[in-house]
């Protein structure tokens, strides 16, 4: 009778054992599935400001991009006597003008106005889900070079350029290395602050969307990667860009403030390992927060802009 008892005691415990894993893994992929479907979703944040406020002309313009979406995106062409174009790319959150909710004062536009300044035309649009552009999840990389890729179509059809640039930061750096090799009229990226896993990157991002701590997050990681392939056919571990860097056929201009807290500035050195011959990669001091790089130097910011565009453009 009293093994009995015992046996049932044990039995009893496997189950609470049993249930309780249960539990834990159910929570797991419900918090996972919950993350992933705030990493594809983005902050609207409209263009506050114009090109006219820096005092250059410029054309509201619209085209499509090449995927089977046909999204419309919006942006601005600012043109030169040059008709070498950049294309800036922006960042998570952001819009053409280069501003986030968490900025009061725009830089974007005036590090393009003095890009302009070098004799070079400009396009800065909205990427899908962003600013102006046409409503739509984000596609972390992968989606995206089809709107960058349509952008290049309409400067080339519409505005008879042959060569471009791609200026990113952040999350529009990372756009720039993957769309990098998409049209043979790419003839350098010039990328600020991006981030290397974009796993290390939706983890980082969660104790700032969500109540979830730091901690919790970091066990997170192969729970997106599982969930996203689910939810939207995206494998995150596709997205790398230290490796994609490998493939371009020219050297990269890339800037990383050492104090960044938000992407730390090892995801540019591992980046940087498998970077082009003839990279430059310059770290910044003291810049006080992510992608103020060119905030805490212009004349350094601006020197290095200049001297690889001409190079690029030769």
């Amino acid at each position: 009778m009293l093994e009995q008892i015992k046996e049932m005691k044990y039995k009893k415990q496997y189950i609470y054992i049993a249930l309780g894993i249960a539990m834990l893994a159910i929570l797991y992929i419900l918090i996972s599935v919950y993350i992933t479907s705030l990493a594809y979703k983005t902050i609207i944040n409209l263009p506050e400001i114009s090109p006219k406020d820096y005092g250059l002309q410029y054309e509201e313009v619209e085209f499509q991009s090449t995927d089977n979406s046909g999204l419309t995106l919006r942006g601005w062409w600012i043109p030169n006597d040059s008709k070498n174009t950049i294309i800036y790319l922006h960042g998570i959150d952001s819009n053409r003008a280069g501003h986030t909710s968490e900025q009061t004062v725009p830089p974007g536009l005036e590090v393009l106005k003095n890009m302009h300044s070098m004799g070079y035309s400009i396009f800065t649009f909205d990427l899908r889900g962003h600013g102006l552009s046409e409503a739509a999840k984000v596609g972390l990389g992968l989606k995206e070079i089809a709107d960058i890729k349509g952008a290049i179509n309409y400067l080339e059809t519409s505005k008879n350029v042959e060569k471009v640039a791609l200026y990113g930061i952040s999350y529009g750096a990372v756009l720039a290395i993957l769309a990098g090799n998409v049209d043979e009229n790419v003839k350098g990226i010039f990328i600020d602050s991006p981030y290397n896993m974009i796993t290390d990157l939706i983890t980082g991002e969660i104790p700032r969307r969500t109540p979830i701590p730091g901690f919790v997050a970091g066990l997170l990681s192969q729970g997106i990667v599982w969930s996203s392939i689910w939810l939207e056919g995206i494998n995150l571990d596709e997205i790398r860009p230290y490796e994609t860097i490998e493939n371009l056929k020219y050297p990269v201009l890339m800037v990383h403030c050492v104090d960044d807290k938000r992407i730390p500035i090892y995801h540019s050195d591992q980046i940087n390992e498998n970077a082009p011959l003839d990279t430059l990669y310059h770290k910044f001091e003291n810049c006080g927060g992510h992608g103020k790089a060119y905030e805490s130097n212009k004349t350094y910011y601006l020197g290095f802009a200049k001297t690889y565009f001409n190079r690029i453009f030769q």
